[in-house]
């Protein structure tokens, strides 16, 4: 980890990033809830992302989820100090029930294995691919997700990171 950064400094410079570069998350209001090394979450409001249907508009939830899961490469490149470029190269999305309040995009960080072999794969072949799931919450007052809570939305994607 780049211990010259806290996580709460890492998580700043995402927040920092999305507003340089991403007008889309300004447009959404998606910021930057936590990030505890573990588990990123992102939330927006459901006005400036609503439907005509009252309930969040569908691309507003997919780009959530993609930026929940891009955010988490994101956090984890900067920890290891790695300076890359990093797209993402598939998504697919599974819309289960409506979201009707706050949008929160959880990402959690793949296994410690998993990491290692992305990083190890970068610093072999100067490109590296992993896949991360992302999920939307219907009730988004809830500040910890019960095991037995089922998500509105699920994501999944493949990110790669390519040396510059």
């Amino acid at each position: 980890m780049n211990t010259s950064l806290n996580q709460q400094q890492i998580s700043e410079k995402l927040k920092q990033f999305f507003l340089d570069h991403l007008p889309i998350t300004q447009f959404m209001g998606l910021e930057v809830e936590s990030y505890d090394g573990d588990t990123l979450i992102l939330t927006a409001p459901l006005e400036p992302n609503i439907n005509d249907k009252q309930t969040a508009f569908g691309g507003s939830l997919y780009n959530a989820a993609v930026m929940a899961c891009w955010g988490m490469v994101y956090l984890k490149t900067q920890e290891k100090n790695i300076d890359c470029n990093q797209v993402v190269a598939e998504g697919s999305m599974k819309y289960i029930a409506p979201v009707s309040g706050r949008i929160r995009a959880i990402c959690h960080a793949p296994s410690e294995g998993g990491l290692a072999e992305f990083f190890e794969n970068f610093d072999l072949k100067g490109r590296a691919k992993i896949t991360l799931e992302a999920a939307i919450y219907n009730d988004a007052c809830v500040m910890k997700i019960d095991p037995e809570t089922k998500p509105s939305v699920k994501f999944t994607g493949l990110y790669a990171i390519l040396k510059r």
